[in-house]
Protein backbone atom coordinates (compact mmCIF):
# COMPACT_ATOMS: atom_id res chain seq x y z
CA UNK A 1 0.00 0.00 0.00
CA UNK A 2 2.68 2.13 0.41
CA UNK A 3 3.01 3.01 -3.23
CA UNK A 4 -0.61 4.04 -3.40
CA UNK A 5 -2.30 7.33 -3.39
CA UNK A 6 -5.74 7.38 -1.41
CA UNK A 7 -8.19 10.00 -1.85
CA UNK A 8 -10.41 10.06 1.77
CA UNK A 9 -13.54 12.32 1.83
CA UNK A 10 -15.38 12.89 5.22
CA UNK A 11 -17.25 15.44 6.29
CA UNK A 12 -17.38 14.77 10.29
CA UNK A 13 -14.36 16.10 11.25
CA UNK A 14 -13.46 13.49 13.81
CA UNK A 15 -13.79 10.37 12.64
CA UNK A 16 -12.54 12.22 9.56
CA UNK A 17 -9.12 12.55 11.60
CA UNK A 18 -9.36 9.44 13.59
CA UNK A 19 -9.33 7.35 10.38
CA UNK A 20 -6.74 9.80 8.57
CA UNK A 21 -4.88 9.00 11.04
CA UNK A 22 -5.15 5.02 10.45
CA UNK A 23 -4.70 5.45 6.50
CA UNK A 24 -1.37 7.77 6.65
CA UNK A 25 0.39 4.30 8.19
CA UNK A 26 -0.59 2.27 5.59
CA UNK A 27 -0.47 4.51 2.32
CA UNK A 28 2.27 6.26 0.66
CA UNK A 29 0.23 9.28 0.55
CA UNK A 30 -2.95 10.60 1.73
CA UNK A 31 -5.02 13.34 0.30
CA UNK A 32 -7.93 14.41 2.57
CA UNK A 33 -11.23 16.31 1.67
CA UNK A 34 -14.18 17.55 3.63
CA UNK A 35 -17.19 17.18 0.74
CA UNK A 36 -17.77 15.46 -2.59
CA UNK A 37 -16.96 18.78 -4.38
CA UNK A 38 -13.28 19.54 -2.77
CA UNK A 39 -12.88 15.64 -2.99
CA UNK A 40 -13.27 16.05 -7.09
CA UNK A 41 -11.02 18.85 -7.26
CA UNK A 42 -8.36 17.01 -5.13
CA UNK A 43 -9.32 14.23 -7.63
CA UNK A 44 -8.32 16.47 -10.86
CA UNK A 45 -5.08 17.56 -8.43
CA UNK A 46 -4.05 14.98 -7.94
CA UNK A 47 -2.94 11.16 -9.54
CA UNK A 48 -5.42 8.83 -7.35
CA UNK A 49 -5.46 5.09 -6.86
CA UNK A 50 -8.38 4.36 -4.74
CA UNK A 51 -10.95 6.66 -3.26
CA UNK A 52 -12.49 6.45 0.33
CA UNK A 53 -15.47 8.66 0.49
CA UNK A 54 -18.55 9.08 3.20
CA UNK A 55 -21.92 8.85 1.48
CA UNK A 56 -23.88 11.59 2.45
CA UNK A 57 -22.42 15.06 2.63
CA UNK A 58 -23.47 18.65 2.39
CA UNK A 59 -22.22 20.25 -0.90
CA UNK A 60 -21.83 16.94 -2.48
CA UNK A 61 -22.20 13.70 -1.71
CA UNK A 62 -19.97 10.67 -2.23
CA UNK A 63 -22.47 9.47 -4.92
CA UNK A 64 -22.54 12.50 -6.99
CA UNK A 65 -18.45 12.56 -6.35
CA UNK A 66 -17.86 9.23 -7.77
CA UNK A 67 -20.50 9.78 -10.60
CA UNK A 68 -17.90 12.96 -12.01
CA UNK A 69 -15.06 10.63 -11.55
CA UNK A 70 -17.11 7.68 -13.47
CA UNK A 71 -17.17 10.28 -16.68
CA UNK A 72 -13.34 9.73 -17.09
CA UNK A 73 -12.29 7.15 -14.70
CA UNK A 74 -14.44 3.66 -15.20
CA UNK A 75 -11.85 2.02 -12.86
CA UNK A 76 -10.48 3.48 -9.92
CA UNK A 77 -11.90 1.64 -6.57
CA UNK A 78 -14.11 3.41 -4.78
CA UNK A 79 -14.91 2.32 -0.94
CA UNK A 80 -18.25 3.21 0.68
CA UNK A 81 -18.51 4.55 4.21
CA UNK A 82 -21.88 4.84 5.10
CA UNK A 83 -24.47 4.69 8.32
CA UNK A 84 -27.24 2.30 7.81
CA UNK A 85 -29.74 4.97 7.34
CA UNK A 86 -28.29 5.27 4.17
CA UNK A 87 -29.81 2.14 2.15
CA UNK A 88 -31.36 4.18 -0.65
CA UNK A 89 -28.60 5.89 -1.76
CA UNK A 90 -27.00 2.52 -0.53
CA UNK A 91 -28.91 1.32 -3.87
CA UNK A 92 -28.61 4.10 -6.03
CA UNK A 93 -24.19 3.61 -6.22
CA UNK A 94 -24.73 0.25 -7.75
CA UNK A 95 -24.63 1.27 -11.07
CA UNK A 96 -21.55 3.45 -10.56
CA UNK A 97 -19.60 0.38 -9.33
CA UNK A 98 -18.53 0.47 -5.42
CA UNK A 99 -15.96 -1.73 -3.97
CA UNK A 100 -16.64 -2.01 -1.09
CA UNK A 101 -19.33 -0.72 1.80
CA UNK A 102 -17.81 -0.04 5.36
CA UNK A 103 -21.21 0.89 8.04
CA UNK A 104 -20.33 3.20 10.61
CA UNK A 105 -18.89 3.31 12.87
CA UNK A 106 -16.11 1.88 10.75
CA UNK A 107 -14.33 -1.33 11.94
CA UNK A 108 -10.71 -1.14 11.83
CA UNK A 109 -10.51 -4.74 10.77
CA UNK A 110 -13.28 -4.51 7.94
CA UNK A 111 -11.31 -1.19 6.57
CA UNK A 112 -7.84 -3.24 6.40
CA UNK A 113 -9.54 -6.10 4.67
CA UNK A 114 -10.81 -3.48 2.14
CA UNK A 115 -7.64 -2.28 1.35
CA UNK A 116 -5.87 -5.65 0.78
CA UNK A 117 -8.90 -6.38 -1.58
CA UNK A 118 -8.28 -3.03 -3.35
CA UNK A 119 -4.49 -3.10 -3.27
CA UNK A 120 -5.12 -6.44 -5.18
CA UNK A 121 -7.27 -5.23 -7.87
CA UNK A 122 -5.21 -1.93 -8.65
CA UNK A 123 -1.89 -4.28 -9.40
CA UNK A 124 -4.25 -6.37 -11.27
CA UNK A 125 -4.93 -3.48 -13.38
CA UNK A 126 -1.63 -2.40 -13.46
CA UNK A 127 0.11 -5.72 -14.25
CA UNK A 128 -2.79 -6.02 -17.02
CA UNK A 129 -1.98 -2.32 -18.51
CA UNK A 130 1.61 -3.08 -18.63
CA UNK A 131 1.24 -6.42 -20.05
CA UNK A 132 -1.23 -4.59 -22.85
CA UNK A 133 1.00 -1.65 -23.70
CA UNK A 134 3.93 -4.22 -24.87
CA UNK A 135 5.04 -3.81 -28.57
CA UNK A 136 5.42 -7.00 -30.29
CA UNK A 137 9.08 -5.75 -30.20
CA UNK A 138 9.22 -5.78 -26.60
CA UNK A 139 7.10 -9.02 -26.34
CA UNK A 140 9.33 -10.75 -28.12
CA UNK A 141 12.94 -9.42 -26.38
CA UNK A 142 11.16 -10.57 -22.93
CA UNK A 143 10.05 -14.20 -24.71
CA UNK A 144 13.72 -14.52 -25.66
CA UNK A 145 15.34 -13.78 -22.51
CA UNK A 146 12.50 -16.49 -20.98
CA UNK A 147 13.93 -19.08 -23.56
CA UNK A 148 17.46 -18.51 -22.87
CA UNK A 149 17.03 -18.69 -18.73
CA UNK A 150 14.90 -21.73 -18.99
CA UNK A 151 17.54 -23.24 -21.64
CA UNK A 152 20.22 -22.79 -18.73
CA UNK A 153 17.94 -23.86 -15.91
CA UNK A 154 17.13 -27.27 -17.59
CA UNK A 155 21.02 -27.70 -18.42
CA UNK A 156 22.75 -26.89 -15.06
CA UNK A 157 20.33 -29.25 -13.36
CA UNK A 158 19.28 -32.22 -15.69
CA UNK A 159 22.98 -32.40 -17.57
CA UNK A 160 21.35 -31.91 -20.82
CA UNK A 161 20.37 -28.99 -22.22
CA UNK A 162 17.27 -28.68 -24.69
CA UNK A 163 17.43 -29.08 -28.55
CA UNK A 164 14.90 -25.97 -28.36
CA UNK A 165 12.90 -24.14 -26.01
CA UNK A 166 10.21 -21.36 -27.05
CA UNK A 167 8.26 -19.12 -25.11
CA UNK A 168 4.86 -17.94 -25.55
CA UNK A 169 3.61 -14.52 -24.00
CA UNK A 170 -0.06 -13.76 -24.08
CA UNK A 171 -1.19 -11.19 -22.18
CA UNK A 172 -0.42 -12.57 -18.45
CA UNK A 173 -0.22 -16.49 -19.04
CA UNK A 174 3.08 -17.75 -20.54
CA UNK A 175 3.65 -20.94 -22.27
CA UNK A 176 7.20 -22.76 -22.44
CA UNK A 177 7.79 -25.32 -25.05
CA UNK A 178 10.88 -27.32 -23.91
CA UNK A 179 11.73 -30.32 -26.58
CA UNK A 180 14.97 -32.49 -26.95
CA UNK A 181 15.78 -32.65 -23.67
CA UNK A 182 15.46 -36.26 -22.71
CA UNK A 183 17.65 -37.36 -20.08
CA UNK A 184 20.09 -40.94 -20.22
CA UNK A 185 17.28 -42.57 -17.57
CA UNK A 186 14.23 -41.35 -19.45
CA UNK A 187 15.94 -43.08 -22.87
CA UNK A 188 16.96 -46.60 -20.94
CA UNK A 189 13.20 -46.68 -19.47
CA UNK A 190 11.72 -45.82 -23.42
CA UNK A 191 14.34 -48.57 -24.51
CA UNK A 192 13.27 -50.92 -22.16
CA UNK A 193 9.57 -50.94 -22.90
CA UNK A 194 8.90 -50.14 -19.93
CA UNK A 195 5.48 -48.07 -19.44
CA UNK A 196 5.88 -44.84 -21.09
CA UNK A 197 4.09 -43.07 -18.00
CA UNK A 198 6.93 -44.17 -15.73
CA UNK A 199 8.92 -42.20 -18.03
CA UNK A 200 6.69 -39.43 -18.12
CA UNK A 201 6.64 -39.06 -14.23
CA UNK A 202 10.45 -38.88 -13.96
CA UNK A 203 10.12 -35.76 -16.10
CA UNK A 204 6.96 -34.38 -14.50
CA UNK A 205 8.94 -34.84 -10.73
CA UNK A 206 12.01 -33.04 -12.52
CA UNK A 207 10.00 -30.07 -13.39
CA UNK A 208 8.50 -29.89 -9.89
CA UNK A 209 11.91 -29.88 -8.47
CA UNK A 210 12.97 -26.81 -10.55
CA UNK A 211 9.66 -25.05 -10.35
CA UNK A 212 11.36 -22.48 -8.02
CA UNK A 213 13.98 -21.18 -10.19
CA UNK A 214 11.71 -20.65 -13.34
CA UNK A 215 9.64 -18.93 -11.50
CA UNK A 216 12.20 -16.82 -9.64
CA UNK A 217 14.03 -16.11 -13.17
CA UNK A 218 10.79 -15.28 -14.89
CA UNK A 219 10.21 -12.77 -12.04
CA UNK A 220 13.50 -11.34 -12.65
CA UNK A 221 12.67 -10.67 -16.34
CA UNK A 222 9.37 -9.69 -16.65
CA UNK A 223 9.21 -8.16 -12.91
CA UNK A 224 5.53 -9.74 -11.94
CA UNK A 225 5.81 -12.90 -9.62
CA UNK A 226 5.13 -16.07 -11.82
CA UNK A 227 2.66 -18.78 -10.49
CA UNK A 228 2.79 -22.23 -11.73
CA UNK A 229 -0.01 -23.62 -13.84
CA UNK A 230 0.48 -26.83 -15.05
CA UNK A 231 3.11 -28.90 -16.93
CA UNK A 232 2.90 -31.10 -19.39
CA UNK A 233 4.86 -33.93 -20.06
CA UNK A 234 5.55 -36.09 -23.41
CA UNK A 235 8.76 -38.22 -22.74
CA UNK A 236 8.41 -40.48 -26.17
CA UNK A 237 8.02 -37.19 -28.32
CA UNK A 238 10.65 -35.12 -26.10
CA UNK A 239 7.97 -32.20 -25.79
CA UNK A 240 7.08 -30.95 -22.80
CA UNK A 241 4.98 -27.74 -22.05
CA UNK A 242 4.62 -25.63 -19.09
CA UNK A 243 2.04 -22.82 -18.47
CA UNK A 244 2.44 -20.00 -15.45
CA UNK A 245 0.61 -16.76 -15.10
CA UNK A 246 1.91 -13.68 -14.10
CA UNK A 247 0.89 -12.03 -10.93
CA UNK A 248 1.37 -9.71 -8.12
Amino acid sequence: MKELTCLYVEDEPFLREEIARFLKRRVGHLIIAENGQEGFQKYEQFPIDLIITDLKMPVMDGIDMTRKIRETNERIPVIITTALSDVELMQSSIEIGIERYLLKPIDITALTQALESVKKKIYKQNLEKSLHELNVEDSKSLERKIESDVAKIVKLTSGKGPQKVTAFLRANLIEIVIAGSRTPLEQTILEADENKRIADYVRETYYQQIQSEIENAIREITGFKAIWMSQSCNSQRDVDMIKLILEI
